[in-house]
């Protein structure tokens, strides 16, 4: 039996992409996570002395949440070696759909608890199950808005196409937390034909349904309806318009782009690094100068990242400089992704001394990329660079070196490139040897 002091922690293992705010499944963590701060010790202590508390089932699913989960199935090398094996087969056996009778039965009963984190997970499970659309429709239509809104959320789960008439309906319950539900279930199902249903809800006067109105509407992915969610980008409320710019990068309509650059100077982070990635998504180019100036100036680490690697997407020559100076950014993201972002450029045919630098970096990535880059450009002023780099201790560095080399298809190319034949990497000696084929062409 779960004990009461591990609710806080089951809520971890529950998580989904709607809450109190509706962070999209595919938006980065750092965009809804700008200035929080980490747990201190007292919330630290209070955490491990609940997880203590709890069914080892229970902490075996917080700790995958919270990560070290990723190598799992390659024979478990992602638990540590005395991780209890019954726990471990309990826990995997929740990720499958249910499909014993009594399971669903007991599924459908909690729902109506009170207790909203192991209602939630009950809706999650019910949603992976295999009962009936006749069943939820009936729960979906319960006189408890509790039963509504974890039905709702079951059905979105499983994309139940056969209820989007119900859920449509469902939209214009008097109690907000079913028909914000509802709406995040219509975005998961992705029907075009429930879009004037959708505008309807941006239009409530309920700020959580407007909330999932809009993120539903993005997951529709029609231009058409970017009208209705422009004005948004003026909430007085940040997540909703981190949500909008989040939800007209989705639709790409060619009329929001202006909307979009106005947002790149909102005060919040969030909707900075949405309206970033929602201007990239539409390849907006009148948001260059924008993004130039954030990449340089903006205080958020990952905003400068996101700019950066938007003007690589656009690839304009002009934004070398921008680029070249976030090289010396105080973050080494940022300079790894201008490293990147570089290489993308249009008609670079001569390497930034910055870039250079940056391929010798004691931060390997970093030498990774600028490497990558500096081989892109095939300016012959870098051949030196190029070579140097043939013994860095990592393979990646020294393949891309090669690849470089030969990309340039120079004579003064070969003397290196022949002294990789002797590369200790297999990969690194045939690349050699294709690049030294090319070098001779």
């Amino acid at each position: 039996m779960i004990r009461a002091a591990s609710a806080a922690a089951l809520a971890l293992a529950a998580g989904l992409s709607f809450g109190p705010v509706i962070a999209p499944a595919h938006a980065p963590l750092s965009l809804w996570n700008h200035g929080r701060a980490g747990a201190d010790s007292a919330r630290v202590a209070s955490f491990l002395t609940a997880l203590g508390r709890t069914d080892p089932v229970v902490c075996e699913m917080i700790s995958d949440q919270i990560g070290n989960f990723w190598m799992s199935g390659a024979g478990g090398l992602g638990r540590l070696m005395d991780d209890p094996d019954a726990a471990q087969g309990a826990k995997d056996s929740l990720s499958g759909n249910v499909s014993d009778p009594r399971a669903i039965s007991l599924l459908v009963a909690t729902l109506s608890t009170n207790d909203p984190c192991v209602r939630r997970v009950a809706a999650k499970l019910l949603g992976r199950s295999t009962v009936t659309n006749d069943a939820l429709r009936e729960l979906l239509a319960n006189p408890s808005s509790r039963v509504r809104e974890a039905a709702a959320m079951a059905t979105g789960e499983n994309e139940r196409h056969e209820l989007v008439g119900p859920l449509e309906h469902l939209l214009g319950d008097s109690v907000a937390g079913p028909a914000a539900m509802a709406a995040w279930a219509l975005g998961e199902i992705q029907d075009p034909s429930t879009e004037t249903a959708l505008i309807q809800a941006v239009h409530s006067s309920a700020p959580r349904v407007r909330l999932a109105g809009v993120w539903a509407l993005g997951e529709l992915q029609d231009a058409s309806a970017a009208k209705e969610v422009v004005p948004l980008l003026r909430d007085p409320d940040a997540a909703m318009r981190a949500t909008a710019a989040e939800a007209l990068g989705a639709m790409k309509s060619a009329r929001t782009g202006a909307a979009l650059v106005g947002a790149l100077t909102d005060r919040s982070a969030n909707v900075r690094e949405a309206a970033v990635r929602a201007l990239s998504d539409l390849r907006e180019r009148s948001a260059i100068p924008a993004l130039e100036g954030l990449v340089v100036n903006d205080p958020e680490a990952d905003i400068r990242r996101a700019a950066a690697s938007a003007l690589g997407d656009f690839s304009a020559a002009r934004s070398l400089d921008p680029l070249t100076r976030a090289l010396s950014d105080r973050d080494p993201d940022v300079q790894r992704d201008a490293a990147e972002a570089i290489g993308n450029l249009e008609d670079i045919s001569k390497a930034p001394t910055a870039l250079v630098r940056a391929s010798s970096s004691p931060d390997l990535e970093l030498r990774r990329r600028a490497t990558r880059t500096l081989g892109k450009i095939g300016d012959p002023a870098t051949l030196q660079a190029l070579a140097d780099r043939l013994t860095d201790e990592d393979k990646d560095v020294r393949l891309a070196a090669v690849e470089g080399l030969g990309e340039m298809k120079v004579q003064s190319a070969v003397p290196s490139l022949t002294r990789a034949l002797g590369d200790r990497d297999p990969e690194v000696r045939r690349a050699a040897a294709e690049a030294l084929g090319k070098s001779r062409e």
